[in-house]
């Protein structure tokens, strides 16, 4: 009887229905059941797939975004151009990995018994707790080159781990799935680090860890965020557990990284709903008109800012800071996408809209400005105001530490200015964040900057000093106290984040450990006690990409852009967040029909390097 408890026991564990203090882990002479991985996979398409989970468990949710993920995998087709396969033929037995002590062509039986995890999502949990031993391990293990550094792509990624106790000991088993261009196998080994007994308590707290509905979407839109730069990332608008191509997706990730739109569903049985539930979560909350509504025209607003715009010349010191940029950029290797310069990370794409020539010179899909006069003209039509923001990227604000020898006070990107420019005379209403970013610069406090060090967004202070300009704007226009503006109906209230970089991913493997996670003071903003959330008949609505949701659906949340606008002007926001890109959001709000009766106000903000080349082509209405 107590051999069969035991079994049964190992069983449910197995399964993840075991309590904290059982450890899936732990020590069995036989497991009942073979596992591979917690879902299934369904391709409908060369370019849809369904990830099938019973339910949401963390560990579970994380496996099944990264491994064999069909949006990743497409940065593994091409062969790079400057791979020579001088190691090809190497056998599995001579891999040059010193940190395993075994190596295998085919998978352990033993392994099959266990359930494996995803290493990146899980080392976060360890670092968090101030025990991350094994992400140097690992990402050395990425990072080998095979006898060609020169070639930046990935030539394997670790696409399993398992943390088990074996015979009394803890070890850490990875699978290691080799590049496609390689002609490698899937091979697999035990790293000579081991785990200890605390590892293995974390890791199956992390395994047994199960989401509310609430956190399954934080969970989607954060990951969404962090794959944006990398693989081109969005969370499709969808209604969480409706009918999607004869499934019931809770939400559906669309990436496009190579030129090939991949969708990938989550189906996630526990949280499917029943046609009653559908009905009465797809009802339209009540939304009330706005009431005379009618739009400023006075160009008193655009005229000042027009005024302020200061002269930004291409001269000798621009012409110098742009040549060493572009000589900079030739250098690096063609995949790699982020550099490191005086203590910060840069993105490729934002240094190339810094040397961007005449914005309004491009084609019909990437010249901004028809697009957003076209906006502009529909909701004038429909008597609601659109205020136009574009935010810097970091590189045309701290050019100084990008490129050694600029001065602080420099204007290094003549066409991006010009552009604001004309923006205002062709009747945009615009907020110019350039100048306020460049002023508020002076109380800098380092390690502490307007913008996350490792990170294409802001940080507290370049989100506070934008916020007060937008704020003091919407404050002025004349239909301000026709919306019933409520002062003093939210609190804000200091907390801290740790927000890992978005641009760590796009170094080489062997310098990622090099940029950790920041912690910084951020604002919270609540309603009655609970986290701000505007509904749907808000009078404004804030529209765009990253920007908007960055502190705002995800990290602390109900902290960014649309929470902070509400506390400083008294009226609700809603904020619709296209993690895609800026271009593509306009065709979201179309969808929005009857949440646009309430609107006085459109904010569209957005990061200004889309404004040129943008890989995401303006969609027209």
């Amino acid at each position: 009887m107590a051999v069969k408890k035991l079994l049964l026991f190992s069983f449910l564990c197995l399964l993840g229905a075991c309590a904290s203090k059982g450890s899936i882990n732990s020590d069995v002479s036989k497991p009942l059941k073979q596992i591979q991985v917690p879902f299934e996979v369904v391709n409908l398409s060369d370019s849809v797939q369904i990830r099938i989970l019973e339910k949401p468990n963390l560990a579970s949710l994380d496996l099944a975004a990264y491994y064999q993920n069909p949006i990743k995998k497409q940065e593994d087709l091409d062969v790079p151009a400057n791979y020579k396969g001088l190691l090809a033929s190497t056998p599995v037995k001579d891999y040059p990995f010193a940190s395993l002590d075994s190596i295998s062509s085919e998978v352990p039986e033993f392994l099959n018994f266990f359930m494996p995890v995803a290493f990146e999502p899980f080392v976060k949990t360890l670092a968090s707790e101030s025990r991350d031993s094994l992400s140097g391990l690992l990402r050395k293990i990425e990072g080998e080159k095979w006898n060609e550094p020169e070639v930046f792509k990935a030539f394997q990624r670790v696409s399993k781990l398992w943390g088990i106790s074996r015979n009394g000991n803890g070890e850490w088993w990875i699978e290691i799935e080799p590049a496609s261009w390689t002609n490698r196998s899937v091979f697999w080994g035990r790293l000579k680090t081991r785990a200890s007994s605390i590892d293995l308590e974390s890791l199956t707290q992390y395994q047994n860890k199960e989401l509310s509905p609430e956190e399954v979407m934080h969970w989607a839109r954060t990951l969404t965020s962090y794959w944006y730069p990398t693989l081109n990332t969005d969370l499709e608008l969808h209604t969480p557990g409706s009918p999607w191509n004869q499934y019931s997706p809770y939400f559906i990730i669309r990436g496009n990284p190579m030129g090939k739109v991949i969708q990938m569903a989550f189906d996630i049985k526990s949280l499917r709903m029943t046609p009653e539930a559908l009905l009465q979560q797809e009802k339209v909350e009540s939304t009330s008109a706005a009431s005379d509504r009618q739009i400023d025209t006075s160009s008193l607003f655009r005229e000042q800012a027009l005024n302020m715009i200061e002269a930004c010349p291409l001269s000798d010191s621009v012409k110098t800071f742009q040549n060493a940029l572009k000589n900079v950029l030739e250098k690096l290797p063609q995949e790699q996408n982020a550099f490191e310069a005086g203590g910060m990370l840069w993105f490729r794409r934002n240094a190339s809209y810094v040397l961007a020539d005449d914005i309004t010179s491009q084609d019909s899909l990437h010249n901004p400005l028809p697009r957003l006069l076209e906006l502009k003209a529909h909701l004038d039509s429909l008597g609601i105001q659109l205020l136009v923001v574009p935010v810097p990227v970091k590189e045309e604000i701290y050019a100084e530490r990008l490129i050694e020898g600029t001065s602080a006070n420099l204007c290094v990107h003549p066409n991006g200015r010009s552009f604001t420019k004309k923006m205002l005379e062709s009747g945009l209403d615009v907020i110019d964040l350039y100048p306020i970013l460049k002023a508020a610069k002076a109380g800098d406090q380092p390690p502490s900057f307007l913008y996350q060090r490792y990170d294409t967004h802001w940080a507290t202070s370049g989100l506070l000093a934008s916020l007060e300009a937008i704020a003091a704007r919407i404050t002025q226009y004349a239909w301000y106290e026709k919306a019933g503006p409520t002062p003093g109906f939210l609190e804000m209230r200091d907390t801290v984040v740790t927000r890992e970089g978005d641009l760590v991913a796009h170094v080489p493997e062997n310098q990622k450990s090099l940029f950790p996670a920041d912690t910084f003071a951020v604002y919270k903003v609540y309603k009655n006690n609970v986290p701000y959330s505007a509904k749907k008949g808000a009078p404004i609505l804030l529209m765009g990409d990253s920007f908007t949701g960055v502190f705002e659906s995800v990290d602390q949340r109900s902290g960014g852009p649309g929470s902070l606008i509400a506390f400083a002007t008294g009226l609700d926001v809603q904020v619709l967040t296209s993690w895609g890109g800026g271009p593509g959001v306009r065709h979201r709000m179309m969808k929005l029909k009857s949440d646009l009766d309430s609107k006085r106000l459109v904010i569209y903000m957005m990061t200004a390097r889309d404004f040129w080349r943008s890989p995401m082509e303006w969609d027209a209405f």
